[in-house]
């Protein structure tokens, strides 16, 4: 069954059913779950081979993380990976992952891919995304500053700092003067926000208690031994990431410290495991889900009107109160 039979069959016209399929065109909501009921119910599936002659698209996204080729066993990187795809899947579209090297210079060459999302960490290098744009293919750059002023590049800003300034003022309140951070091991906005709004609140976050090991559990839990052999300990410490924050709650035990009631311990992402430490992590909420749905729409914007402005769209973080912070006198 070909397309113009299945549309004969359900009563519409081949351009509708193209439409719904695409998530693109002037068809009511109503009209597009129709046809893709009657797909599921007729076992029809598109030619994709056709759909590209016709239009031009591949119905591929490249999803590029430039700053590293371990995207895979990060576990915040894995989770964003998996929001997209739900979202590509709900428009019938693949993913194609990338990182630092030439794949992706080879699949916009090409023209493998309609669109790149293009995930990045640090100030933004726009090399990369211009060249993109000069192919033809939309690009949105997911990250911590704006990309503004290029036609066919949006960005997606991540607002670090907001969670950031929440676990500061969160740790003040509850009576911690004596606090520690455990960094990835590069400076970010997480940092800069956390350090800022202790001082503003007059808590000085010394160089002796901030540790730039690295990412994984391991590194935060020998960062953990580290601080707490100081001649003035933290009584509350803030992991760059919940990976490290679960390194972290394993010194803790492993010297014999319980979690909260002689150690705070926050962290960051909120990925699914921070629920399920124990205790449960107090951590910095970034909203894989959102970000994913926010930057593809953004992305499939581009795609339907590529002379129009290219948005810039924030998401915030926010504090999530778990078990693992407690208050001191």
């Amino acid at each position: 069954m070909n397309i113009a039979e299945f549309a004969r069959s359900i009563g519409v016209s081949p351009t509708t059913v193209s439409h719904a399929i695409n998530g693109r065109g002037r068809i009511s909501p109503a009209t597009r779950h129709m046809v893709l009921e009657r797909m599921k119910e007729l076992g029809f599936t598109p030619n994709l081979n056709a759909q590209r002659l016709s239009d031009g698209r591949t119905y591929m996204v490249a999803l590029d993380f430039a700053y590293t080729r371990d995207y895979l066993s990060d576990i915040f990187l894995v989770e964003l990976t998996r929001r997209v795809q739900d979202f590509l899947d709900s428009r019938r579209y693949g993913l194609l992952l990338s990182g630092p090297g030439e794949v992706l210079h080879r699949w916009v060459k090409t023209r493998a891919v309609d669109g790149v999302l293009q995930v990045i960490d640090g100030p933004p290098d726009v090399t990369l995304p211009q060249d993109i744009a000069r192919t033809g293919t939309a690009c949105v750059v997911i990250g911590h500053y704006p990309i503004e002023g290029i036609p066919r590049v949006g960005s997606l800003v991540i607002d670090l700092r907001t969670g950031a300034q929440q676990v500061a003022r969160m740790l003040v309140e509850r009576g911690h003067r004596r606090i520690g951070f455990i960094d990835q091991g590069a400076a970010d906005p997480v940092l800069w926000g956390f350090r800022e709004e202790l001082e503003r609140l007059g808590i000085a976050l010394p160089e002796s208690h901030i540790l730039g090991i690295g990412a994984t559990p391991e590194d935060g839990e020998w960062a953990l031994h580290i601080l707490l052999e100081r001649p003035d300990p933290p009584t509350a410490v803030f992991a760059r990431t919940d990976a490290i924050a679960a390194g972290a709650l394993r010194a803790a035990q492993e010297r014999g410290v319980p979690v909260p009631q002689a150690l705070s311990i926050v962290g960051h992402d909120d990925v699914p495991l921070a629920q399920w430490t124990a205790p449960p992590l107090t951590t910095v909420r970034v909203d894989c889900i959102e970000i994913a749905h926010r930057a593809a729409d953004t992305l499939f914007q581009l795609l339907k009107q590529p002379d129009g402005p290219a948005a810039t769209v924030t998401v915030h973080t926010r504090l999530i109160e778990r078990r693992t912070v407690a208050t001191i006198a």
